[in-house]
């Protein structure tokens, strides 16, 4: 898999810019502030529908802009496509704004937009993943699984819409006591689709279990305890029913996959709590590595790795293991200089960002 051409407009700090990526590595440099980890944002952004950073899709928006558009092509084992996302603000006065996707010029759904491109996208800001909110730890999990099952990106979006709908109601029924015959169609739904994303959850954490304690003991040269707890929201008919009346007086739905979160546990602690920002660093760089593998598991082919900025956070054990995986897929790398280990590699393409 790979990305051939990048064109943005009005993304971020880039008005306008187009960039040939057609290299196994591509590196790009230029100084803090030249929109380097744009660029990989708006790659990403390409591989799931939506941004790694932002809260807000209208947040990729150059300010003075009233949309944006983010478009490459792309090349997988099925051909060569042309994919373009577009952004486009509705007021001014909102975080409200409408998304469009098309492949190969025509409208598609964001559904069967993702994961025609695959990425995995590692960057400092991913020690976020262990020690930020379990909504970050949500939208990691989410944005692996909507590039390798496009069924779960379906359920997703049914699920939260269930959910959504089922609030108003149990608001309905709080303050009115009115609703009554209305909450089972939802439940349902939120039962029909919320099993589902935990399915997939479940599958996805226990890949990781597998594989991650030899992951680490591979970029650390020793064995070491080290394991994933899925921190399951459980969904289940009789757990709705348990926690109704609960949900009806907090007006709102309190069982399921919106609510689970994870916890990574080295040598029987939680590395979010007692961990080493070195640990921390360590593991979540072995944590990307088991991403790469998942995706290229389920989708037979590995996806583009977008490394941003990293090797200043790197020891040096780390960064040979980086080094070592490089050309295993297309790599796309940003810093300020070039790095060392690069130097006089034939198959590398230097690009300066100003």
């Amino acid at each position: 898999m790979k990305i051939l051409e990048l064109r943005l407009n009005n993304f971020r700090n880039h008005k306008k810019l187009s960039l040939a990526l057609d290299h196994e590595i591509v590196l790009l440099t230029g100084p803090n502030g030249a929109g380097k980890t744009n660029i990989l944002e708006a790659i990403y952004a390409l591989s799931t529908g939506k941004s790694i950073k932002a809260r807000y899709d209208r947040d990729m928006i150059n300010y003075t802009a009233r949309f944006t558009t983010a478009g490459a092509d792309i090349e997988n084992s099925s051909g060569k496509y042309l994919l373009e996302m577009q952004v486009i603000k509705n007021d001014d006065s909102s975080n409200i704004s409408s998304k469009k996707t098309k492949v190969n010029k025509v409208p598609k759904s964001l559904v069967s937009f993702s994961g025609i491109f695959n990425s995995v996208m590692f960057s400092p800001e991913d020690l976020n993943i262990i020690t930020g909110s379990p909504s970050e730890r949500r939208r990691y999990m989410d944005a692996i699984l909507v590039q390798t099952d496009k069924n779960y990106k379906r359920n997703t979006s049914a699920y939260l819409k269930a959910v959504r709908q089922r609030n108003k109601i149990l608001e309905k029924i709080a303050e009115e006591n009115r609703g009554w015959d209305e909450i089972g169609y939802w439940t349902k739904k939120c039962l029909e689709h919320g099993t589902y994303i935990q399915e997939q959850r479940t599958k996805l954490f226990n890949y990781f279990n597998k594989k991650l304690p030899g992951a680490v003991e591979k970029l650390n040269g020793k064995e070491t305890a080290v394991e994933i707890k899925y921190l399951k929201n459980e969904i289940s008919e009789e757990r709705l029913k348990k926690h109704e009346e609960h949900e009806v007086h907090a007006k709102t739905t309190l069982v399921g996959p919106h609510r689970d979160d994870f916890s990574i546990f080295h040598k029987n602690h939680n590395i979010a709590e007692f961990g080493s920002r070195g640990e921390q660093r360590s593991i979540m760089l072995a944590l990307k590595l088991c991403e790469i593998n998942y995706i290229e598991q389920e989708n037979d082919e590995r996806p583009v790795l977008l490394l941003d900025d990293i090797f200043s956070e790197l020891d040096e054990n780390h960064r040979s293991s980086v080094f070592n995986i490089l050309e295993q897929q297309q790599t796309i790398i940003t810093s300020t200089e070039p790095p060392d280990f690069l130097s006089g590699k034939s198959n590398t393409h230097e690009i300066k960002v100003l």
